[in-house]
């Protein structure tokens, strides 16, 4: 679980499966999510890991005076997080895909490897892409 604060949006959260990122524009609303979250696990049995919780801020210095906490655990303020496999940096609207598009070539090679070198590259595109589908 990401929690980001973020002093250019309202609150809300984004969600993909296990994974969810609150965003806020002051700590104050950030740990009203937190809570909310927590409560909502209570109630259905979910339990919330903080040591794999992370804060950070984009546009601005994190603010040490902050402290946020889940489940009576403070939650560190970190320089970048990595969400959904993207790596996001503080105090800038900059993220760094070069992991993302590491993954992506290696596996895009080892289909050609398989299908050999006579073989049309957009056919081993679609074979990767569909097979990332079906993973997902």
């Amino acid at each position: 679980m990401a929690f980001i604060l973020d002093s250019s949006l309202s609150d809300g959260c984004v969600c993909y499966a296990d994974d969810i990122a609150l965003l806020s524009a002051s700590c104050y609303g950030l740990q009203k999510l937190v809570d909310i979250c927590s409560s909502y696990g209570i109630s259905w049995n979910i339990k919330f890991n903080p040591v794999k919780s992370q804060l950070i801020t984009f546009g601005g210095c994190n603010p040490a005076q902050c402290v946020i906490t889940i489940s009576g655990n403070s939650i560190p303020w970190v320089p970048k997080v990595k969400y959904l496999g993207i790596i996001f940096m503080c105090n800038t609207a900059l993220t760094d895909l070069s992991e993302a598009c590491r993954h992506f070539y290696g596996k895009f090679n080892r289909i050609m490897s398989v299908l050999g070198k006579c073989s049309n590259e957009m056919v081993a595109l679609h074979l990767y892409l569909k097979r990332t589908a079906y993973q997902l």
